[in-house]
C-alpha cells in the first residue's frame, strides 16, 4: 500500500487530532452521497463508490474488519442500485419510494438478529484463524458486526428504495458513533453524527412522498 493511502499520511491536525487523507476523503464523500440519496438523486451512487473505496482502506487499517468487508458489499450493491434507480430511463426519481410489508419487516428483524450473532462469532475468531491476513484482533467485534449486518440490510433496502432503509441507518449511525470514537477515529464519529441527522431527515422526507 502506498504511503498516500495509509492512515499515517496526515492531511490536517484539528484540535490535536491528526486526520489522514483517506479519513478526510471518506468523510466528505460519504456525507455527499447520503445527502444525494436523501434527495433521491441518482448521482449518490457514483459518489458512493468513491466513498466506499476510501472507507475500505480506513477500516482495514484500523482492524475494523467487519466494516472493511462491508465496503465490498456496498460496492456491489451501489452498482446495482445505480442500475435499479435508472433502469427505465435516464431521468431521476424513476423508481417510487415504497414500504416493506409487516411480514417482511419481521423477517428482516429476525434475519438481522441471527446474522449479527453469526458474524460476531466469526469476527471474534478471525485473527486466530487467519493471523497472516488479519494481523490484529478484531476491535469491538459484536457492535462492529451489528453495524455490518444492519448496514447490509440498509443498503439493500436503499437500492430497492424502501423507506425502512433509513430506520436501519439510524440504528447503524447510533452504534457507529460510539465505536469510532472509542477506536479514536474521531472524524468518522462526527461523520456518523451528521449521518444520523441525515437519516432522520431521510425518513421524514421519503415519508412525505407516500
Amino acid at each position: 500500500m502506498t504511503s498516500w493511502l495509509s492512515i499515517n499520511n496526515i492531511a490536517i491536525t484539528i484540535l490535536g487530532y491528526p486526520m489522514s487523507w483517506i479519513e478526510l476523503l471518506a468523510t466528505l464523500l460519504t456525507i455527499a452521497c447520503v445527502w444525494l440519496a436523501l434527495k433521491e438523486h441518482v448521482l449518490n451512487w457514483p459518489v458512493a463508490l468513491l466513498a466506499i473505496f476510501f472507507s475500505f482502506l480506513l477500516f482495514f487499517q484500523s482492524a475494523l474488519y467487519a466494516d472493511s468487508f462491508l465496503q465490498i458489499y456496498f460496492f456491489v450493491t451501489s452498482i446495482y442500485g445505480w442500475w435499479y434507480w435508472t433502469r427505465d430511463g435516464e431521468t431521476e426519481k424513476i423508481v417510487p419510494v415504497t414500504f416493506l410489508s409487516q411480514t417482511a419487516r419481521i423477517y428482516w428483524l429476525v434475519g438481522i438478529i441471527l446474522s449479527t450473532c453469526l458474524v460476531s462469532y466469526i469476527m471474534i475468531h478471525l485473527h486466530g484463524w487467519l493471523p497472516e491476513f488479519f494481523p490484529k484482533q478484531t476491535a469491538y467485534p459484536i457492535p462492529d458486526s451489528f453495524v455490518m449486518v444492519v448496514s447490509i440490510a440498509g443498503q439493500w433496502l436503499l437500492a430497492k428504495k424502501k423507506l425502512e432503509n433509513w430506520i436501519c441507518w439510524i440504528a447503524v449511525n447510533c452504534t457507529a458513533i460510539v465505536i469510532y470514537f472509542m477506536k479514536d477515529i474521531k472524524l468518522f464519529s462526527l461523520l456518523y453524527t451528521v449521518l444520523l441527522v441525515l437519516a432522520i431527515m431521510g425518513v421524514i422526507s421519503w415519508r412525505k412522498k407516500n
